[in-house]
C-alpha cells in the first residue's frame, strides 16, 4: 500500500536521472497491464495535489529544498505524475515548475544540456 503522505525534507527530492525514467517507463507499463484487467480499480490518486501544482510555491511540509537541488531536473513529488512522464524544477523561491519527459523536437531528451540550458534560462527570475 502507498503510503498517504509522501516524504518530507530532504528525503522527498531525489534528481531526476535515466534511472528514474525508466522506472517511469515501468510504472506506466505496469498501469497499462492493470487497465486491461477486468474490473481494475486505480490505486493512485485520481487528481494532481492543489499544494503541488505549477506555479505555486512550494508547500511549508516539503521545507527549503537542499541548495544544491535549485534549479535542477528533480522527480516529481506529486503521486498522481509518478507514474507519468514528468518532472520538476524548483527555484530559488520555491516556485515548482513541471516538465514533461519526453524528448523535444523528438531529438532533445530531458538529460541533454541544450535541454537543460533552456530550462534554466526559462526559469530565472529577472530583478525587474
Amino acid at each position: 500500500m502507498a503510503p498517504l503522505l509522501p516524504p518530507t525534507g530532504a528525503d522527498a527530492f531525489r534528481r531526476f536521472t535515466p534511472e528514474s525514467l525508466a522506472e517511469i517507463e515501468r510504472l506506466m507499463e505496469e498501469k497499462r497491464i492493470a487497465a486491461e484487467v477486468e474490473g481494475y480499480v486505480g490505486d493512485g490518486p485520481s487528481e494532481p495535489s492543489k499544494d503541488l501544482e505549477a506555479g505555486k510555491s512550494l508547500p511549508m511540509i516539503f521545507g527549503d529544498a537542499p541548495t544544491e537541488m535549485l534549479n535542477t531536473p528533480l522527480e516529481d513529488i506529486d503521486p498522481f505524475y509518478k507514474a507519468q512522464k514528468t518532472f520538476i524544477v524548483i527555484t530559488k523561491g520555491n516556485i515548482i515548475f513541471r516538465f514533461n519527459a519526453e524528448s523535444a523536437c523528438y531529438i532533445l531528451s530531458p538529460f541533454n544540456h541544450l535541454r537543460r540550458g533552456a530550462i534554466k534560462i526559462l526559469i530565472h527570475s529577472y530583478p525587474f
